[in-house]
């Protein structure tokens, strides 16, 4: 079967006749939660190749940003920080700073948490 799709079949107006988005925040609290245990657990390298998978089940809503480019040289920037690493409290230290920004990642793509005002009556 081949798919056909133009320029126009991928903006921002249309919505998935099919909601996955649920199915990803289950994914993605899965993967948060085997990263939160591999990094307590201080085995570093299957933290970070969690986070790699994170990535992945981020990367599609990140390509639909505006400001894609700027996610994807952070996270370029990154992940070169980690392999650069010599010393395990360096890399610790850079795999950490690559959880934070994907835990900003995700609430700036709208898979995180939402906030509002303290003293604010609007509720969703």
């Amino acid at each position: 079967m081949v798919y056909n799709y133009s320029k126009e079949d991928y903006n921002d107006s249309k919505i998935s006749k099919y909601n996955e988005a649920s199915f990803q925040i289950m994914r993605l609290n899965q993967l948060w939660l085997r990263a939160e245990y591999y990094a307590a657990k201080g085995s570093l390298t299957h933290w970070k190749f969690i986070l790699d998978s994170i990535w992945r089940e981020l990367s599609a809503d990140i390509l639909r940003k505006d400001n894609k480019d700027i996610f994807i040289l952070k996270n370029f920037l990154l992940i070169k920080g980690i392999a650069m690493s010599r010393k395990r409290t360096d890399l610790y230290n850079s795999i950490n700073k690559r959880h934070e920004f994907l835990k900003e990642v995700q609430d700036s793509v709208g898979k995180g948490g939402s906030y509002q005002y303290e003293n604010s009556d609007d509720f969703e």
